[in-house]
């Protein structure tokens, strides 16, 4: 399972570099406008949109509908200064939300996870289903986003 996870991990790491590759769009950036500081997963889902509207999309032949369906957990800081997971509840109605949340919650279910705690009962058997979700919204990106099927190739630095 966990050599599973880390090639999940490994994919969307790949993606999201390849991704700022082909475009500096995709980057957040700091308040000077010049250092990437992050991945900007919003952008992405508004690129989808303009070729796959969300309000059409068939989810449930997807392989990646948990992802809609499931409220995704975070890490907060309580105000005694201990963590703990979290939801907003927000429904997932966009692509910019999805994206925005799907690859925050496959990094929070998968790699995170409770590890000093036994799972929530309503999280058993979760993890295989988030990992196939993780690699079918992958490829969905990578078909709708990069047209590129070969995008997993050695990249060529400059």
């Amino acid at each position: 399972m966990e050599q599973d996870i880390a090639l999940l991990t490994v994919r969307i790491a790949k993606l999201e570099f390849y991704l700022l590759t082909i475009s500096s769009k995709f980057a957040q950036l700091d308040a000077g406008g010049k250092r990437i500081i992050g991945f900007d997963w919003q952008r992405v889902g508004r690129e989808i949109e303009n070729c796959v509207p969300f309000a059409t999309f068939d989810f449930a032949n997807s392989g990646f509908a948990i992802l809609r369906d499931t409220a995704p957990q975070f890490l907060t800081v309580t105000n005694d200064g201990n963590l703990h997971w979290d939801s907003d509840d927000h429904p997932i109605d966009s692509w910019e939300r999805l994206m925005d949340r799907s690859f925050a919650q496959l990094r929070n279910n998968l790699a995170h996870g409770s590890k000093h705690r036994p799972a929530a009962p309503f999280t058993h058997g979760r993890t295989v289903d988030f990992l196939k979700a993780g690699h079918a919204i992958i490829d969905f990106v990578a078909r709708s986003v990069l047209r590129k099927p070969d995008w997993e190739k050695p990249l060529g630095y400059w």
